[in-house]
């Protein structure tokens, strides 16, 4: 199976089970009497959403090139990963007021039955954390990686959940619950944070480190003919790199070979392992 074929999969088996795991979590909230449960259920109905915006992002960024976008359509991967983002971040805000709300209102105490299906969740949403996590990685998918935390901020507000209840039930505290989806909404609110800050530089045309820069300059420079890279000016746009590159050569040559070099300099670095999608190359002359 291509990867493409396997993020496709994985999308569409995360929105099933994010469905039918909001379904659980929200019946068993409710008739175990845990907020921290049922707020839980709520932010994955939530992640259904940003499972559908994580999968029209890709399907997107992987439309070719047009007149109207001659550098392809690979922006849509970062704002779809910041609008991601945004979303966890207003879901934890909305769990934060809600669980507030509730320690000042007389519940009754969580049933100890919840906590077998919360161990259940958890196990569930760390596998798919980690499959997201790693089709993130290896494509640099920046969206992928931003839904890989939705599914790592459901493993840790369920484990808030798992021990609100327990001490709650143990002590006899009802707030316990409610503290802990408040805990849990501050842990993830502050990676959300975090996950804006690529997906925004991103989508600033900001150059990538100085380390995969040096990489396509010696790359280009193992091409006959060229004598050095002048300037090297890389940018990121979904999946894939997009460049600009001044390459030194011979001035004696003519016009025709220093065009074939050119090509030669492009055929390269395309064919190379650094996902490079499109590259500009300017020749010149060194007297």
């Amino acid at each position: 199976m291509n990867q493409q074929k396997q993020i496709n999969l994985f999308v569409s088996l995360s929105i099933l089970v994010n469905f039918l795991l909001a379904a659980g979590k929200i019946s068993f909230g409710l008739s175990g009497h845990s907020f921290a449960l049922s707020a839980d259920g709520l932010e994955s109905l939530a992640d259904i959403g940003s499972s559908l915006l994580v999968w029209f992002g890709i399907k997107i960024s992987q439309i070719p090139p047009d007149p109207n976008h001659p550098f392809g359509h690979g922006k849509a991967d970062p704002i779809a990963a910041f609008i991601v983002s945004i979303l966890l971040m207003l879901c934890t805000l909305f769990v934060s007021i809600e669980a507030i709300k509730n320690l000042w209102i007389s519940t009754p105490l969580p049933s100890l039955y919840t906590l077998p299906a919360i161990g259940i969740i958890v196990i569930i949403k760390e596998i798919f954390y980690r499959i997201f996590k790693k089709l993130g990685e290896n494509t640099g998918s920046l969206v992928l990686c931003a839904d890989s935390w939705h599914h790592r901020s459901d493993v840790l507000s369920s484990l808030s959940a798992f021990f609100g209840i327990l001490i709650a039930v143990a002590t006899g505290l009802k707030q316990a619950d409610s503290i802990a989806a408040i805990v849990s909404a501050i842990i993830i609110f502050w990676n959300s944070i975090h996950l804006i800050r690529p997906s925004f530089l991103e989508m600033m045309d900001t150059a990538p480190s100085k380390n995969i820069e040096q990489k396509i300059r010696n790359i280009a420079e193992e091409v006959p003919g060229v004598i050095k890279i002048e300037k090297c000016r890389i940018r990121k746009s979904g999946h894939g790199l997009l460049m600009d590159i001044h390459v030194m050569v011979s001035g004696t040559l003519t016009v025709r070979e220093g065009h074939i070099i050119g090509h030669k300099v492009k055929d390269k670095l395309c064919a190379s392992p650094m996902n490079i999608t499109d590259v500009v190359v300017h020749i010149e002359p060194v007297e």
